[in-house]
């Protein structure tokens, strides 16, 4: 009677042998009534295939993603598990085509050749190679009976008759042949029983399954791997990891096997405990994707875990595009520029548990404004151009450069904000809000009435000559709507009043005359007078004799 018609008793025997093979370079004979099979793959099975199959399941045409260029490659499983060749069976797919017997246009091959692959499959359980100590079937990973990943599960991954033969390190020993041969990982690595050689999480699965519809696959290389929206997530954030493969609660509990999924903790969302359901295979509530309460997301909740590629984590989907409360700017670079590269979020800094601001709490330096200084440059979207009316004078206005007045202060053009979110921050769309009832002091000297047009970036103000004294100024070098980004001109001595200022009942003058009337704000030269500490009484909101 064939092995495989007799796997408990087959099983059974493997794992008490497993501790006791010791005896492997001298090698045993065929065992269990197992078909003979001397040839190996590279001489028997791997030329039929080539010859016959290789032209449209090579590797540079892999028809049905199905290849014979190796034995891996010829007994590998579709990704959901199911199989194209299995041990035992004469109705593979395999022997239908070779027999002629599969749709797709497949053309029967010699008999000789089939005799040689029914051999190999019926009778030989896809042997590679003699063996003199292993069963047939010990490479195939759909043999779920002899396939030595599921043996060494069944015994607890009790390693001993691995290394009697093998080596203590598994680098050869009598056998002279290395686990790290298939495994370069390393036998203990996480990626021997789960994963592939890129990481540890799968595909494959524990049963070497690679569908992404299956919820022992699913999202996992969603999550692990350095993706558009978050930089790779640790195996950590979901599962309790074990820092050795043998720890208690990883595959075994008192050195009995776990049989059971593995559990699933993720931190929870604003509504309450993550909730993971492996029957529906969902999961809701998750920090990710739902961190907190947003009129203005779309959230997916609960999020399939096996619907891959079908958009579960479009954005807008976790937080509102842009969340409530942030008014209608969907330029996300003007508040969280770490976290944004070109509009587009910048992995490192994104979904990353914490919500990054340009600047620092309590500080404004960071999303405008650059050094010690609030004022821009740089502005909200990172530039420094002068000529763009979001950088423009405000360096000149905030820190007197041109030295015609004591520095102007933020709140003379803006309600300057105490957090975040203060009303008229980021409550609502850009330009920012320039002259609101608030703001604007020194602007609204004497009855003037401060106005700034985003279109023209022109401002009137008290500074500019406007108020009900030096709005009646007919000189004509007057500028009363300089341009914010129109650069040094625009302020020029004559612009604000005229030189002497051509009002009713003003004397007429030269600028070096000015200080015979005005002299704690002009010296004889015609200087405007700054002191060391930047204070002036040229442009205080009074006129001082």
């Amino acid at each position: 009677m064939s092995p495989l018609n007799r796997p408990a008793l087959l099983r059974a025997v493997l794992l008490l042998a497993l501790p006791t093979l010791a005896a492997c370079s001298s090698g045993v004979a065929q065992q269990l009534g197992q078909a003979r099979c001397d040839d190996s793959y590279a001489q028997g099975v791997g030329p039929v295939l080539q010859t016959h199959c290789a032209e449209c399941h090579g590797a540079s045409k892999a028809e049905g993603d199905y290849r014979v260029d190796s034995y891996q490659a010829a007994i590998a499983r579709r990704p959901d598990g199911t199989p194209r060749v299995r041990a035992g069976d004469n109705s593979s797919a395999l022997l239908l085509a070779a027999r002629g017997q599969l749709p797709g246009g497949h053309v029967a091959i010699p008999e000789k050749d089939i005799k040689v692959l029914h051999s190999w499959v019926v009778e030989c359980a896809l042997k590679p190679k003699a063996y003199t100590v292993h069963i047939n079937g010990w490479m195939d990973p759909g043999n779920t009976d002899q396939f030595h990943g599921r043996v060494l599960r069944q015994a607890v991954y009790n390693l001993t008759g691995c290394q009697a033969c093998h080596g203590q390190d598994f680098s050869g020993g009598s056998a002279g042949v290395a686990c790290q041969s298939c495994h370069a990982s390393g036998v203990l690595a996480c990626n021997m029983c789960h994963g592939s050689a890129a990481n540890a999480a799968p595909p494959g699965d524990l049963n070497y399954n690679s569908a992404t519809s299956l919820v022992t696959v699913g999202a996992h290389q969603t999550h692990v791997t350095d993706g558009s929206k978050h930089t790779a997530f640790s195996c950590e954030v979901c599962h309790k990891t074990p820092t050795s493969p043998g720890d208690e609660g990883h595959y075994q509990t008192g050195g009995q096997l776990i049989t059971g999924p593995a559990p699933v903790i993720v931190d929870g969302g604003y509504a309450g405990s993550f909730a993971w359901d492996r029957k529906a295979a969902t999961c809701a509530n998750s920090y990710c994707h739902a961190p907190f309460q947003d009129a203005n997301a779309t959230q997916i909740n609960p999020i399939v875990w096996t619907a891959v590629g079908d958009n579960q984590a479009r954005c807008g989907s976790c937080h509102g595009n842009p969340p409530a409360g942030h008014g209608p700017d969907t330029r996300c670079n003007t508040c969280h520029r770490p976290s944004y590269i070109d509009g587009q979020p910048r992995s490192p800094l994104h979904s990353n548990g914490q919500v990054n601001l340009a600047a620092p709490a309590g500080s404004c330096i960071g999303c405008h404004g650059s050094g010690d200084s609030p004022a821009p440059p740089i502005d909200v979207l990172g530039r420094s151009d002068p000529t763009l009316q979001t950088v423009g004078a405000h360096r000149e206005h905030l820190e007197a450069l041109h030295k015609v007045s004591a520095p102007v202060a933020c709140n003379e053009c803006h309600v300057v904000p105490t957090d975040i979110h203060s009303p008229g921050h980021i409550d609502h769309g850009p330009p920012a809000e320039v002259f609101p009832p608030d703001a604007g002091t020194l602007a609204r000297k004497d009855g003037a009435t401060p106005t700034y047009d985003p279109a023209t970036a022109t401002c009137t103000s008290y500074c500019h000559g406007s108020g009900a004294g030096l709005s009646q100024d007919t000189a004509p070098t007057v500028n009363r709507t300089p341009k914010f980004n129109g650069g040094p001109g625009e302020a020029a001595c004559g612009t604000c009043h005229g030189i002497p200022p051509q009002i009713p009942g003003h004397p007429g003058a030269t600028l070096t005359s000015c200080a015979n009337c005005h002299s704690r704000s002009v010296t004889r030269d015609g200087n405007i007078i700054v002191d060391a500490d930047g204070n002036s009484t040229h442009l205080n909101g009074r006129v001082d004799f």
